[in-house]
């Protein structure tokens, strides 16, 4: 198929009857061109279909008013809410995302990190704390800002935008002791949110209270299938186990649907909690108990940060806060 010649601003300046530096202002800023003028350009670039060329700006080295966005999983419901909130932030202030997806590998994200560089953007948005040698080097070389999403550390060179995780955990599990339960097992994924930070908290908080921590760490992402395993796993490994501590709310659905499928009654038996307050724990019978993560607010703060960044002014960002729901899946154990 043979590609069509996109239309010029030539092209809307002389439908309209105006200058083509008059179309390239009423582009750039909308408000500087007379209402009228600018209802007629608007027409035309619509009959036309003005596809505007960023190419220029990008090869002078100006802006590209592009934010690069690398998230380890565009499947998981956390994630969804994350990029709805950087998008309307970036919606605002007249940026693009482009959306890159890092499989949770260091390797695979500088593939990303190199590819996004190559269209000049203005910033990027990581998820992950674990970038290969080259992948910093790399950013350091396009001399551009970058800010870590969904934990609150921060380091010398970069943003971190989110919770606190490990007091997040720390506090959930806090709460299941305080409930009663003794022997709580911890499920933990090494492709999720911040799991090692999770697994902390939860470690913590069982070491404060004189208990022995145990855990399960499964190689892949987070699923209820995945969970079901593991919990008759755990049932079989430590038949005492009266609790689990997920560090995602898939694995406490999971948990939950197998403990169900093994006649143990939630919570009399065996308590439950999880992180994220996904749907699918919240509309479980029982409910799960979770954190409840700011996940839009994640992805709004981690832009306004970034564009702060670009713009050379200085943004403070203190850990977003969380919330405790208590949900019906931990009754005081028996």
């Amino acid at each position: 198929m043979e590609k069509s010649r996109r239309p010029t601003m030539n092209d809307v300046a002389e439908r309209v009857g105006v200058t083509k530096m008059t179309v390239s202002r009423y582009l750039k800023h909308p408000h500087k061109v007379a209402k009228k003028t600018g209802e007629k350009i608007q027409i035309a670039l619509d009959e036309l279909g003005y596809i505007p060329n960023r190419v220029p700006d990008i090869l002078s080295n100006r802006s590209s008013k592009t934010l690069g966005v690398i998230l380890p999983s565009l499947r998981h419901p956390v994630f969804q809410q994350v990029i709805a909130g950087i998008e309307a932030i970036t919606e605002e202030n007249g940026y693009q995302v482009m959306l890159a997806h890092g499989g949770y590998e260091a390797e695979i994200e500088q593939q990303r990190i190199e590819s996004l560089l190559s269209f000049n953007v203005d910033g990027l948005i990581l998820a992950d704390n674990e970038h290969t040698a080259k992948s910093l080097k790399m950013i350091q070389t396009a001399g551009i800002p970058y800010v870590e999403v969904m934990d609150s550390t921060a380091t010398e060179t970069t943003h971190g935008v989110g919770i606190d995780n490990e007091l997040a955990a720390f506090s959930m599990v806090t709460l299941m002791i305080e409930r009663g339960f003794e022997h709580i097992v911890c499920l933990n994924v090494k492709k999720g949110i911040r799991t090692s930070s999770k697994l902390q908290g939860y470690v913590d908080a069982m070491e404060d209270a004189g208990l022995t921590p145990r855990s399960i760490t499964a190689k892949a992402e987070s699923s209820v299938s995945l969970a079901r395993k593991m919990t008759t796993k755990v049932l079989d490994r430590y038949p005492d186990t009266d609790a689990f501590f997920c560090t995602d709310d898939e694995l406490a659905a999971g948990v939950l649907i197998e403990c169900q499928n093994q006649g143990l009654s939630v919570p009399d038996q065996i308590g439950i909690a999880g992180v994220h307050a996904l749907d699918i724990g919240q509309s479980m019978m029982p409910k799960l108990a979770s954190v409840v993560t700011p996940d839009r607010e994640t992805g709004e703060r981690a832009a306004l940060t970034l564009l702060s960044m670009i713009n050379g002014t200085e943004w403070c960002s203190e850990p977003l806060e969380f919330e405790i729901d208590e949900g019906d899946s931990l009754a005081t154990s028996a």
